[in-house]
């Protein structure tokens, strides 16, 4: 298992699965030190990540995407497509003025920021 339990949700079997990646442009993003446990990420497109869990989960309760950037930009991280089964989850970064994707260019400070509630039971999930 490559996540953390949450107390306070044990009776639901809850789990966390996140962390923090740093994209370059149109190149392969590198990862925060304490990220990539449970996890790989991969530039799929023009402003598109493919995150690839390491286990499968039955049940999702909440998944979200931050992006931080080193000057102001009209640029937000969305969460795309999910496939539990698949163990994906799509991140896209939306260029509100330009109504489009768009990649984020290389900066220290420039970094996506995610994490995802699981569950590793359908029971009380509604699934």
């Amino acid at each position: 298992m490559h996540s953390y339990p949450l107390i306070g949700l044990k009776h639901q079997e809850c789990v966390f699965v996140g962390g923090e990646f740093f994209p370059d442009t149109a190149n392969a993003p590198t990862y925060g030190t304490m990220s990539k446990r449970g996890w790989t990420v991969a530039y799929t497109s023009t402003g598109l990540f493919t995150v690839t869990l390491a286990d499968v989960y039955p049940g999702l309760l909440s998944v979200w995407a931050g992006l931080r950037l080193a000057t102001g930009a009209d640029q937000i991280a969305q969460i795309g497509s999910i496939s539990l089964s698949s163990r994906t989850i799509q991140i896209r970064v939306w260029d509100i003025s330009g109504a489009a994707v768009a990649d984020v260019t290389a900066n220290a400070n420039n970094a996506i920021s995610w994490g995802a509630i699981l569950t590793q039971s359908t029971v009380g999930t509604g699934a």
